[in-house]
């Protein structure tokens, strides 16, 4: 009778320690999802910065724009003998045919 009794005993116990193992792991594992669904709308947010962020590139890199701030500046475009090419390793000269 003895022997029975701290069986069921242990049984409870094993019982009461898978429970806990499941709720435990169940808790986690919403935990997990909540923070994925975080991070995945902060990459959403990330990228959808980053493309705006390109556009602004490409529309502040546009000829017509960098054509109006140099206006602004006072300055022109440079005609063939204002042309100066540079090569590596070589001496700067200045042509007077544009090429």
């Amino acid at each position: 009778m003895r022997l029975r009794g701290i069986l069921t005993a242990f049984s409870a116990m094993l019982l009461l320690a898978g429970m806990f193992v499941a709720v435990h792991r169940g808790t986690r594992g919403r935990a997990i999802e909540e923070r994925i669904k975080e991070l995945d709308e902060s990459r959403e947010a990330a990228e959808t910065r980053a493309a705006e962020l390109a556009q602004d590139v490409e529309r502040l890199r546009g000829r017509t724009r960098i054509e109006r701030a140099g206006r602004e500046l006072g300055l022109h475009v440079p005609e063939g003998d204002e042309l100066v090419y540079l090569f590596i390793g070589g001496v700067a000269t200045a042509t007077g045919d544009g090429s």
